[in-house]
């Protein structure tokens, strides 16, 4: 097949949904690069400006947005994981719902996280929280009930999985992660300026060759209809889906960071500064 035809499935299939062995091929194909890297930098421009309209929204309020949004995602999720462990509680959100609990328990918490201005921070602290009382409750069903859910040891390793590249994402942002700035603090402002800006470049390489990559391994997931180990309905690219958008956003943050060191040499404001790992944006 030409890239060409290769590009045309990928997208039709994808869109329509309609994954079989022939998309899954495609996605193989060099034509996915060609798909995969104008995504990237796409949707690194619309998160772009997703935060802009975060920060405008922000600033209407008068308060950070996640005053609001972190308590009703507190609550959303304390219900998704009581459905989790408590069978009749699930039948219940069942019947109120029409089957749909899922999706609203996990969709509205999403939609509330996409109106803050550093959704990543957020992601982060609730998989950590999630996967932190997921474990916590196996271990007293094992050792107080002698029972424990199958899934209690398969969900946190992915749970982790999600923190640990989203907070690599905000900490690019922060500059804390592999910065180097012991290094470039001794040199002149051009040579600073040059190397945050090679640093940014090789960020938006790479997100491009692991969007690409992760969304290869997301489809091949999807169409092997491979399930969360422990579970009977939970599935695996559900997770595995997470990384692409995770790149995407790290690439925003690529971004984000190129015009912040062209302003500060264009205003003469020092390039590099003392940075904080967990710190504000």
């Amino acid at each position: 097949m030409s890239i060409w035809s290769d590009m045309t499935t990928i997208v039709s299939a994808t869109l329509s949904g309609d994954i079989n062995f022939k998309v899954v091929k495609a996605y193989r194909s060099d034509g996915a690069w060609f798909v995969f890297g104008p995504l990237t930098l796409f949707g690194a421009i619309v998160f772009y400006y997703r935060e802009k309209l975060a920060i405008r929204f922000e600033g209407r309020l008068g308060k950070a947005t996640t005053k609001y949004t972190h308590p009703l995602i507190a609550i959303f999720l304390a219900l998704a994981l009581t459905a989790a462990f408590w069978d009749q509680f699930a039948d219940l959100l069942k019947s109120i719902t029409g089957d749909n609990h899922r999706l609203i328990l996990i969709g509205v918490p999403i939609l509330l996280i996409l109106l803050e201005r550093t959704p990543e921070r957020t992601i982060v602290v609730y998989s950590y929280i999630v996967m932190a009382a997921i474990i916590f409750i196996g271990v007293i069903q094992r050792f107080g009930f002698n029972a424990q859910v199958p899934w209690s040891t398969t969900i946190p390793p992915l749970l982790f999985m999600v923190m640990a590249w989203y907070g690599a994402t905000l900490n690019i942002r922060l500059r804390t992660h592999l910065s180097f700035s012991e290094f470039r603090t001794k040199l002149g402002r051009r040579g600073q300026l040059f190397w945050l800006t090679f640093d940014n470049f090789l960020w938006l390489v790479f997100c491009v060759i692991v969007v690409t990559t992760t969304a290869r391994a997301t489809v091949n997931t999807y169409d092997n209809f491979a399930i969360v180990l422990g579970t009977d309905n939970v599935m695996r690219w559900w997770f595995m889906f997470t990384m692409p958008l995770c790149f995407i956003l790290l690439a925003t943050r690529a971004i984000e960071n190129v015009l912040e060191d062209f302003g500060k040499f264009r205003n003469g404001d020092p390039m590099i500064e003392q940075a904080v790992i967990g710190g504000d944006t």
